[in-house]
């Protein structure tokens, strides 16, 4: 099947899912500029989640128990407090709030969600509440957010930055992927069977606006 990612963020241990955007789970399938998911992770980067740590975290791969970087770690450490050491679907589900229902783009698959889980709870089954509502008032507060399509990305850490107008995405082997003008933040910021990307841990900004000092990334080869 291939491994399936989500956006996590391990201070709020919050996550968004593509799956409730309509779009596929995998590393590339995601991966396009400008589509809603992406959109509504910089929304995200641009508000509550700014300064905070995330990546995009695959179900394939164990968290390791070793690592130096700080956002690895903090995963391990909640698996621990969860009872799932290392496994970070499990850690994920159990943990974290799935709030993609915020956004307007992922209606009418969390609305489904959110139905079926209802019927679950009402029938006696197992039910799993990933968005974390209120069975009384299952909708509440969600589907207000649009999201966002800033232009620049900004690692604060390495002092670069790109543009989804003007960066050049190249990965080695997937020439169609160029044509799609994938995003490479996906691919900078993973952890899963295909490796830890190499913006894992570091500061990470979004803006419409030049960042003074910082360097610009023309084109981008995606190790991959």
């Amino acid at each position: 099947m291939g491994e399936y990612y989500k956006w996590v963020n391990v201070d709020r241990k919050e996550y968004i899912c593509p799956g409730d955007f309509d779009l596929g789970n995998k590393l590339l399938e995601s991966a396009a500029f400008h589509n809603p998911f992406l959109c509504a992770l910089r929304e995200l980067l641009d508000n509550e989640w700014k300064g905070e740590r995330f990546l995009f975290l695959g179900d394939e791969k164990e968290i390791p128990g070793d690592s130096d970087n700080d956002v690895l770690k903090t995963l391990y450490r909640h698996s621990l407090e969860c009872g799932h050491e290392g496994s970070s679907e499990d850690t994920v589900f159990e943990a974290y709030k799935n709030i993609s229902g915020q956004f307007c783009a992922a209606e009418t698959i969390v609305r489904s969600n959110i139905s079926t889980y209802i019927k679950d709870l009402n029938s006696g089954e197992d039910a799993v509440n990933e968005y974390r509502i209120d069975a009384e008032d299952p909708y509440a507060g969600l589907f207000t957010r649009s999201g966002k399509d800033l232009t620049y990305t900004i690692n604060r850490t390495k002092k670069v930055y790109y543009s989804s107008k003007d960066t050049k995405v190249i990965i080695p082997g997937f020439s169609h992927i160029k044509k799609a003008n994938c995003d490479p933040l996906p691919f900078l910021m993973r952890h899963g069977y295909w490796g830890l990307g190499e913006w894992v841990g570091d500061e990470i900004a979004v803006s419409d606006s030049v960042p003074e000092g910082y360097s610009f990334l023309k084109t981008i080869t995606i190790d991959y």
